[in-house]
């Protein structure tokens, strides 16, 4: 009987095959409409610092900040968990 089930579920698509396939489509959708964004978006805006400003193309602003954020999830979601 072991075996029937097996041979019966061999196909099936796992749960969390599923959601690691739809995290990454997510993320390459997220990637393509940065590009897309950036690619429409080239003319230079001026970025303000604290000690002055400088003039940049708008993708490289868009894309920096899509990365800074990334990376900001990234560190929230892997912070080390203190012990009580």
């Amino acid at each position: 009987m072991t075996n029937e089930v097996v041979e019966q579920h061999s196909g099936a698509v796992h749960r969390h095959d599923l959601a690691r396939l739809l995290r990454w489509l997510f993320i390459a959708a997220i990637v393509v409409a940065i590009v897309l964004v950036g690619m429409d978006n080239r003319n230079d805006v001026r970025v303000g610092y604290v000690t002055g400003d400088a003039s940049a193309p708008i993708w490289i602003v868009i894309v920096a900040a899509a990365v800074a954020g990334m990376a900001i999830g990234w560190l929230l979601r892997h912070r080390p968990r203190r012990e009580v």
